[in-house]
């Protein structure tokens, strides 16, 4: 008797997180796409495009793709976040006003996260290569 209720608990917490997580996704979603409708407006405003408006833009495409694929497949896969990432060290390294060291740790953190990526790539073409 006790296996079965554990067993049930089990089934009404995971629905309660899955209910969560998906609440939680779509209140990231409505957030990314107000700021980005906030810079395209902030464009508009000034009447100015710039290239750091436009890469913010990219990141926030990319946080949109990120959670529909999660939609879609019900996971998200590791390189968006990584992709995401680059995008946001680079938005700083390009538009922020920093020192020639920090610039430096700022470009080791991309190569790091370059790397990670390469790994990813590297672990998917090795798991095709193995025979079935």
């Amino acid at each position: 008797m006790s296996v079965m209720s554990t067993e049930n608990l089990d089934k009404k917490l995971t629905d309660l997180l899955i209910v969560v997580e998906k609440s939680l996704h779509i209140t990231i979603l409505f957030i990314v796409l107000y700021l980005c409708v906030s810079e395209i407006y902030k464009m508009y405003e000034i009447k100015t495009i710039s290239v750091a408006s436009v890469m913010l833009l990219f990141i926030y495409l990319e946080l949109i793709q990120m959670i529909q694929i999660y939609f879609s497949s019900g996971k998200i896969p590791v390189r968006y976040p990584l992709y995401i990432s680059m995008f946001s060290i680079a938005r700083i390294i390009s538009f922020d006003s920093i020192t020639g060291s920090d610039a430096l740790y700022y470009s080791g953190a991309i190569l790091m996260v370059g790397l990670a990526l390469l790994a990813l790539a590297g672990r998917r073409y090795i798991r095709e290569l193995k025979p079935s």
